[in-house]
């Protein structure tokens, strides 16, 4: 993600509360699996689809030899990865407490 985008994301979900930024999320992140499955039936597709069109291009040209091709296999998939992490990260800048103690409910009389 550029510079750009990164701004237009935080400020975005800056005003948001944490149902809205979800969705927002959602919405924004990319889908691995497809992105992967793109690039494994067409060389580069999964570059291009991610906006990365040089390399998708140049993937393309050289999947002949085979190694380029799977390169842009893996490439495709780790960078979607990281692209949702990163859009996650923007969205989400504060820590998340977990818990594993189990919730007591109190009734009330």
């Amino acid at each position: 993600m550029n510079e750009t985008g990164r701004l237009m994301v935080t400020h975005a979900s800056a005003s948001m509360d944490s149902a809205h930024k979800a969705l927002f999320y959602e919405i924004m992140k990319k889908n691995t699996g497809l992105i992967t499955l793109i690039s494994l039936v067409i060389p580069g597709g999964g570059q291009i689809f991610l906006s990365q069109y040089l390399k998708g291009i140049l993937i393309l040209i050289f999947s002949w030899l085979i190694v380029p091709w799977l390169y842009g296999i893996y490439d495709a998939h780790t960078t979607s990865n990281n692209y949702n992490k990163e859009l996650y990260m923007l969205i989400f800048p504060e820590p998340v407490a977990i818990t594993t103690a189990p919730l007591q409910i109190q009734e009330q009389k």
